[in-house]
């Protein structure tokens, strides 16, 4: 069987598709190693400009108990000294809904959080607000002598600033533009809040002495506790599930080079059971109006001119009625007073089109077998029940 040039039309755009991502994978990889994120995550296993396995793998080496924590804030252990979270956190990622609870709790047992950046819900919970501001960066000096700020001359921070932290509340670093470094406790416990996310990742941890900021907070006596990364809002978690294995990077690349495979398989695969059958071209609809005109003629030669006009009021006072919450029964008085009162409309025009249709269909129903009204009074009775409707429902 020849190839129709839709199937050659599919097969070009799915190689096409093959090639641009393979470049663009390959692109990337040269990205990452020039210093350029496409998804930058400040995680401790991201080696990428944005993450923290500098700050990771610098505790480590200085015998620091520096671990990750690939599980939910409600999980904390209580012998957890300091938990570090980067913020913000991926696209993907959100908090549970009793996380932040979990999280104020542990602090109060005398945790101690160190938080980079910020994210509205976790800034919320910890009582801490932001301040947007421009990426330039600059030297940030200490606002006291501190124990956070020992040895510390400047900071190379950017324009982000904390707007509010609540009191009780100490400052250590800070310039005209706000507190860059700021700490409150909890409880027993303490949040400690560096405002620019970006000043302890890879890129910018070697700058000024941003890295002795972390250091005096994890200095401690032996034993008093390891130092957690959270990881499991970056992507990390303990027990990954299939699904979260292969929609994230980097399986997340094969998994969509296999999908379009997939889908170019199937397609080259997928055949007809059978010659395709032609198009059945159902018979013509007449429109309303033939079929009112037919009607129309009918009745004119069977001289039901009475019929007509009895059908005309009914419909007239059943739609008015539906939509105005009248009652359709009564005499043309009662219903002219009615929805006059409704709608502001004439209630003398109303009632005269209804006692001309209505005078008519009297004749009818008592088996009259006289002419009946004549057709210019069925004409301006329609035209004026109609103009009537619009008028008082606006249809």
């Amino acid at each position: 069987m020849r190839a129709s040039r839709a199937d050659l039309a599919v097969l070009v755009f799915v190689l096409i598709l093959f090639i641009g991502g393979n470049v663009w994978l390959a692109g990337r990889g040269a990205r990452q190693a020039s210093g350029v994120e496409l998804f930058p995550n400040a995680s401790a296993f991201n080696r990428g400009p944005s993450g923290l396995s500098g700050l990771y793998a610098t505790c480590r080496s200085m015998g620091i108990d520096a671990r990750t924590w690939r599980r939910s804030w409600e999980a904390l252990p209580p012998q957890a000294r300091v938990l570090v979270v980067a913020l913000p956190f991926p696209p993907t990622e959100r908090l549970g809904r009793e996380e932040p609870a979990a999280l104020k709790a542990w602090l109060r047992r005398g945790g101690t959080i160190l938080v980079v950046g910020h994210d509205p819900d976790v800034s919320a919970a910890l009582g801490l607000r932001a301040r947007a501001g421009t990426s330039e960066r600059r030297a940030v000096r200490p606002a006291a002598p501190t124990a956070l700020m020992s040895g510390v001359e400047s900071l190379q921070l950017s324009g982000e600033r904390w707007a509010g932290v609540l009191p009780p509340a100490v400052i250590h670093a800070a310039d005209r533009r706000g507190p860059a470094v700021a700490s409150r406790p909890v409880g027993s416990g303490w949040v400690v809040a560096i405002s620019d996310a970006d000043a302890l990742s890879n890129a910018h941890i070697a700058e000024g002495d941003n890295l002795l900021v972390p250091l005096n907070l994890f200095a401690a006596p032996a034993g008093a506790g390891p130092v957690y990364f959270d990881e499991y809002h970056h992507g990390f978690r303990e027990r990954q599930t299939l699904a979260g294995l292969l929609t994230r990077p980097p399986a997340l690349w094969v998994t969509l080079q296999v999908v379009f495979a997939l889908a170019l398989l199937l397609h080259a695969a997928s055949r007809r059971f059978g010659p395709p059958l032609p198009l059945v071209t159902p018979p013509a609809r007449r429109s309303s109006s033939e079929y009112v005109a037919a009607m129309a003629s009918l009745f004119r030669r069977a001289g039901h001119r009475r019929v007509v006009l009895d059908t005309l009021a009914q419909s007239f006072r059943r739609d008015v009625s539906r939509a105005l919450g009248i009652p359709a029964a009564g005499s043309p008085d009662e219903f002219a007073e009615s929805a006059a009162r409704r709608t502001g409309v004439d209630k003398e025009r109303i009632r005269r089109a209804l006692a001309v249709c209505e005078d008519g269909t009297g004749v009818a129903r008592q088996g009259g077998r006289g002419p009946g009204p004549k057709e210019g009074v069925l004409v301006w009775a329609g035209a004026e029940l109609e103009s009537l409707r619009r008028e008082m429902l606006g249809a």
